[in-house]
């Protein structure tokens, strides 16, 4: 079936009767009747798909709603929504984030819908097409209707927060979507997941809709959580640092959600009160804090996800597959995907086959195919996990909120006022028979194939409150939470943690020097990850102010570790090719004079990124040195002044500072990483994160420098990736206090003063202080007003 949502809208039917006094009410019915018929053909036309139930919906009472929330904006433009109950609150939501990026708002559930091809061409297909391979769109109608009525009426009241907005600003003009419907969000929820989680098969990057395969690669976090035992005050601190893509449908805003909570709303619903990041299109925030607790998210890599090899082998039922020594039948249906070009819009008929293994999404001949499946992607509904989280007041009711087991992965770092501090290495993990290898495709004409259910919360690796006062996550495998009570790999099933770490990488982490062979082994061990080791187990008495501090440290590990033993190679170099040895010699005198940490007027963290990208590539993990200089130490120093060649070919010199270079510049509606072309001319500044794989905490990935003569010049790298929402917080016993930020700024739109305000507190390493308790947000609100008032509240800063 093919959805469109760019034609008629629902009729007004009082709006269709006559008001001629002297005009019968017959003529006036066939009036309406003929209408209505109209309206019908236009339907099966594809103008508007709507559920057949949604018509027995009441109509929303928009003004009735709007009264019951209140929007307070701050100097920066963070949006605090204040409402009288949960509904009314993200009613307020959804109007707030259409106010400020509709445009990214509607792009995410565009890609939600499978449409996305329609407005932005092909390159949009492949998302599509796993859009449809998986029937996001008719499961997540079908399913919608049974929903309990607490989420439908939530995912109603968001996604007519939105619907207001269009309706109160009449200037704005949807791509296509003109109706936004609650089912959406479900579709939302399912895709958004499916887009994220499909690498967990392991199969072909080609159906990763629009991914720059280095780019995407890049996305990670850092997440730390200090105990009270290394606190000047006593009580435990946390940083939440994600580095998910500036642009897209995985950029992060800030928003600040208030719920009185009334008791007419549903029964037991106490208010709530919660701060921090999510994505547009969310009707919840994904990590923040609460009164009394917060958590961050770290990605990880647990394998929710298989792949079945499929024989469709029957001489006579080519539907049919083996199973179980007999057949089963696959189901095929066709699809039309809407391709824009550039004259017009071109339809594509798909045909699509699925078993019960999931649907089929490859194949490796005539007669093999295969079948994948993502845990807990159609079971599972976050919105209810999210606000049992938001509502959490201590560490055993988050627990229970987060073993429902609605998060499909994710490492969780918390701590609490009580002085908790926790870490879960968290997913939604399948179990399964270990006799199979289940990193690769299984015989899916094997029952024993089939999953087991799902572990449980107490069954994935997880640290509370260790001996060591603290916990961190990098992206890095469990095993390296903390110092001595740390998960153990034996006392875990092989296939529930995906990454990989060997022994020799922790070797590497008890003391030994880092080796080739230890940063080639594969181990996911991550430099940003020791180096957080090494912060934070210096960390004594640390005080807010230091905190906040270290979240911005650009020391770089690699240089650190890897320089002196460069020195040594350079003296043997010096005997065995004294003319190469002469070429590198000026080089790498510079950088053993630096103090390996990136500042704006260093010129050697310039030269070390460039041949840190000649050594290992551009891409990314990037820990893994190429094939070409591996175990060669005379080729890796002549990569040295290649590097320089290029830096002189490019700027004019290759002494110039990092903070020339490497800038932060924003671009508007841009969908995709690919289409982003910046401006050396515009204006821009500078940013001092640097290349995770090297170690740097403070992390930020880059466009390349380009120059391609009567093509492209841009000389200058822009990040692109990296920390898209930063946050210190502390947890004290009656309150906790925080720090926050996003790289940009909390607007989409280029003519607002929030379009890249945040951008100047990101390149000079400053936070904003928090606003959370009532007071706080009252008495610095710039504006307060009640969604579609004209006129809002005006106040002086």
């Amino acid at each position: 079936m093919v959805f469109s949502f760019n034609g008629l809208r629902r009729l007004p039917l009082s709006g269709l009767l006559c008001r001629r006094h002297d005009f019968s009410w017959s003529v006036c019915w066939i009036r309406v009747v003929g209408l209505l018929v109209f309206a019908w053909l236009k339907l099966q036309g594809g103008a508007v798909a709507m559920a057949a139930d949604e018509t027995k919906i009441p109509p929303f009472e928009y003004l009735k709603m709007a009264r019951q929330v209140t929007i307070h904006r701050d100097a920066w433009g963070v949006p605090h929504i204040f409402g009288k109950t949960d509904e009314s609150t993200l009613f307020g939501f959804g109007f707030a984030q259409a106010e400020d990026f509709f445009w990214q708002v509607e792009d995410s559930y565009i890609l939600a819908l499978g449409r996305y091809a329609e407005v932005h061409g092909p390159q949009g297909l492949n998302s599509d097409r796993l859009n449809r391979a998986f029937e996001i769109v008719p499961r997540s109608r079908r399913d919608f209707a049974a929903l309990d009525p607490t989420s439908q009426r939530l995912f109603r009241a968001f996604v007519e927060g939105i619907n207001y907005y269009l309706q109160t600003h009449a200037t704005v003009r949807p791509r296509l979507i003109r109706r936004f419907e609650p089912w959406h969000v479900l579709a939302y929820h399912r895709h958004i997941a499916l887009e994220m989680c499909f690498r967990f098969t392991g199969l072909s990057e080609s159906y990763l809709p629009r991914r720059n395969p280095i780019v995407w690669a890049a996305t990670g976090s850092n997440g730390w959580v200090l105990g009270g035992s290394r606190t000047a005050s006593g009580h435990p601190m946390l940083l939440a640092n994600p580095h998910m893509p500036w642009y897209g449908f995985g950029q992060l805003m800030e928003a600040h959600l208030r719920s009185e909570g009334s008791p007419a709303q549903t029964a037991g619903a106490a208010g709530w009160n919660f701060i921090g990041a999510g994505f547009y299109g969310s009707p919840s925030l994904a990590m923040g804090h609460n009164r009394r607790l917060g958590w961050t998210l770290v990605t990880n890599e647990p394998d929710i996800a298989d792949v079945w090899r499929v024989h469709f082998n029957h001489p006579e039922r080519p539907l049919a597959y083996a199973y179980d020594g007999g057949w089963r039948e696959a189901e095929v249906w066709d699809e039309v995907i809407r391709v824009r070009k550039s004259r017009g819009l071109e339809s594509r008929k798909l045909t699509f086959r699925k078993t019960h293994h999931g649907p089929i999404v490859g194949r490796e001949d005539e007669h093999t195919f295969l079948a994948a499946r993502i845990s807990g992607l159609f079971e599972g509904v976050p919105m209810r996990q999210s606000m049992r989280m938001f509502r959490a007041s201590n560490l055993a009711e988050f627990r229970a909120a987060l073993g429902e087991m609605q998060l499909l992965f994710m490492n969780v770092l918390y701590a609490d006022c009580d002085g908790n501090i926790w870490y879960l290495y968290n997913g939604r993990v399948p179990r399964r028979n270990p006799q199979f290898d289940w990193s690769a495709p299984v015989d899916g004409g094997d029952p024993a194939t089939q999953w087991l259910g799902f572990h449980n919360l107490d069954e994935l690796p997880q640290v509370l409150n260790p001996a060591a006062g603290f916990v961190q996550n990098c992206n890095s495998a469990p095993w390296i939470t903390t110092d001595g009570d740390n998960p153990r790999p034996e006392d875990y099933p092989a296939y529930l943690v995906g990454e990989k770490y060997r022994q020799v990488a922790i070797n590497v982490v008890a003391g030994g020097h880092e080796g080739e062979a230890a940063e080639y082994a594969g181990g996911s061990y991550r430099r940003r990850a020791l180096r957080s080791l090494e912060l934070l187990r210096a960390m004594r008495k640390v005080t807010f102010a230091t905190w906040q501090a270290s979240a911005f440290d650009t020391d770089v590990y690699w240089a650190r570790m890897e320089l002196p033993r460069y020195a040594q190679h350079l003296q043997q170099l010096q005997k065995s090719d004294p003319e190469l040895a002469g070429r590198v010699k000026p080089y790498l005198e510079h950088l053993l004079a630096w103090n390996a940490r990136i500042s704006t007027d260093s010129t050697a963290a310039t030269l070390c990124h460039a041949w840190y990208e000649q050594l290992y590539g551009s891409g990314y993990p990037g820990e893994r040195m190429r094939a070409l200089y591996l175990n060669d130490p005379a080729r890796q120093l002549a990569a040295l002044p290649r590097a320089a060649d290029r830096l002189q070919a490019m700027h004019g010199d290759w002494k110039i500072p990092y903070g020339n270079v490497y800038r932060i510049q924003r671009q508007p509606f841009v969908a995709d990483l690919i289409n982003l072309r910046f401006d050396d001319a515009a204006p821009s500044l500078p940013s001092l994160g640097g290349h995770g794989p090297m170690g740097v905490v403070f992390t930020q990935y880059y466009s390349p420098s380009l120059n391609i003569p009567w093509v492209l010049t841009q000389r200058r790298r822009y990040a692109l990736v990296g920390t898209s929402y930063l946050a210190a917080y502390e947890f004290m016993p009656d309150r906790i206090r925080g720090v926050s930020l996003v790289p940009l700024g909390t607007s989409g739109m280029p003519k607002s003063p929030h379009f890249f305000d945040q951008a100047e507190l990101l390149s000079r390493n400053k936070f904003k202080q928090e606003l959370f308790t009532k007071q706080e947000v009252l008495q610095h609100a710039v504006r307060s007003y009640h969604p579609g008032e004209k006129f809002p509240i005006k106040r002086a800063r």
